[in-house]
């Protein structure tokens, strides 16, 4: 319930909602009013209690001013589990009515437009967020058991439900963390086209759903590169969902990976804004920050992340230092990081810094462990890149970079403007796969 009406007041262009990641950072918090809207920067905070029995729900809502404080409204519903989300759209619709916010007709119309949902489908679909949710704090990934898990949960809410487009979207978006080479467990090849099609079923079962147009551009983005098909899906699931902070992140990246920095930077700080307790986001924005090539105030931001919690801001620091050719501090800060997770691209990324500063038997060393780690488990071609970079071996790493495009692996959509492959940039073979990607100018 928490989500749905996170996501549901997010739909509407105004007031600014605050993200389910940076809300629930405050589940059983011992902190006041106050200290928790300071913190969040809001106006007003909505809380309440859901309670289930049997087929009926009841769920009390209380909507509080932070200053000065006062009770702006509350209210208790008590209906059958398959009108939940008819009552989520009547409390949001309530709740903009008491902060005097002024509709949209096509969100007044969105939200008078809900449809029973089989309840047991709603079931699947809740335990798929919660298998999804349990993002890992100290390392801002998903593990692969809780991305089935919900894949799972997600495809038995749409065979219960044919036409529940949130169940849609959300097996499109695990789909794609999947495959996401920095934490995913299977090729993008083999995961991007799944995607797709749940996030094409999404869109069709649901035109009017954000989170829909959101995934679909994603697919395109990361398997068809059809950047303009891609840009103009973000910008429908933007103006469907103005308050997405994903949505704002993901488009800030795409811009970014073109080489549009300002935009992206623009995109990012909102991003950043709606979900200010997000590590991932928090992370996300110092590395488009260093691809801009402001590589000062990334080391900055990154100093920030690991001064509120430390070791996260390790990994981004160790690829600003590299750039800055502060090797020996980029060691440091990639050793930190390997000793905290040992995966393939902080493996990869010290391996490139210790081909860089000389220690060339420390980087073969890390290169033939993730060898052999990936004869046991899936391990993207373009992680191996850098590496290779860093022991000066062009060839090898042009070849990884081919299979990688012949793979579709899914950080093929950075080639343009990943810094930590700029030495391959004038080889002739590096600028045919630009042209074959179809990249704008």
């Amino acid at each position: 319930m928490t989500e749905a009406l996170i996501t549901e007041l997010g739909r509407i262009s105004s007031p600014r909602v605050i993200s389910r990641q940076s809300v629930m950072r405050y589940k059983n918090t011992k902190k006041g009013l106050p200290e928790i809207a300071r913190e969040l920067n809001v106006d007003a905070v909505l809380e309440g209690t859901v309670e289930r029995f049997g087929d009926r729900v009841r769920v009390t809502v209380r909507l509080d001013q932070v200053a000065p404080e006062s009770q702006l409204w509350a209210n208790q519903y008590t209906r059958d589990i398959r009108d939940v989300l008819r009552l989520q759209d009547e409390i949001t619709r309530t709740v903009t009515d008491e902060i005097r916010v002024k509709l949209k007709p096509q969100e007044y119309a969105r939200l008078a437009d809900s449809r029973p949902v089989d309840p047991e489908a709603q079931d699947d679909y809740f335990r798929a967020l919660h298998a999804r949710n349990k993002l890992a704090v100290t390392t801002a990934h998903y593990s692969e058991q809780d991305l089935l898990g919900a894949i799972s949960y997600f495809r038995q809410a749409t065979e219960k439900d044919p036409k529940y487009g949130p169940a849609y979207a959300g097996m499109a978006d695990a789909y794609i963390e999947l495959g996401n080479p920095w934490s995913g467990s299977r090729r993008a090849k083999e995961t991007l086209p799944l995607a797709k099609a749940a996030a094409t079923k999404a869109v069709e079962v649901d035109p009017s759903l954000g989170e829909a147009h959101f995934v679909l551009a994603e697919t395109i983005e990361l398997d068809d590169w059809n950047w303009s098909e891609a840009e103009r899906q973000y910008k429908v699931a933007l103006e469907l969902s103005p308050n997405y902070a994903l949505a704002h992140e993901q488009y800030g990246r795409f811009l970014q990976s073109l080489g549009r920095n300002h935009e992206a930077m623009k995109q990012m700080a909102y991003a950043a804004e709606l979900n200010p307790m997000d590590l991932r986001i928090r992370e996300v924005v110092g590395l488009v920050t260093l691809a801009s090539r402001q590589y000062d105030s990334a080391v900055s931001q990154f100093k920030e992340l690991n001064a509120s919690y430390p070791g996260v801001g390790d990994f981004g620091l160790g690829w600003c230092y590299r750039e800055k050719k502060m090797y020996p501090e980029a060691i440091a800060a990639l050793e930190r990081e390997v000793h905290r997770r040992r995966d393939p691209v902080p493996l990869a990324s010290l391996a490139s810094v210790y081909g860089l500063a000389g220690r060339k038997r420390e980087a073969v060393k890390l290169i033939d462990e993730l060898k052999e780690r990936s004869r046991e488990h899936y391990i993207s071609d373009a992680v191996f890149i850098e590496a290779y970079i860093g022991l000066g071996e062009k060839d090898e790493a042009m070849a990884r970079l081919e299979r990688a495009f012949e793979e579709h692996d899914q950080w093929m959509v950075d080639i343009k403007s990943y810094l930590g492959w700029d030495a391959l940039r004038s080889d002739p073979r590096f600028q045919a796969l630009l042209r074959r990607m179809n990249f704008p100018p």
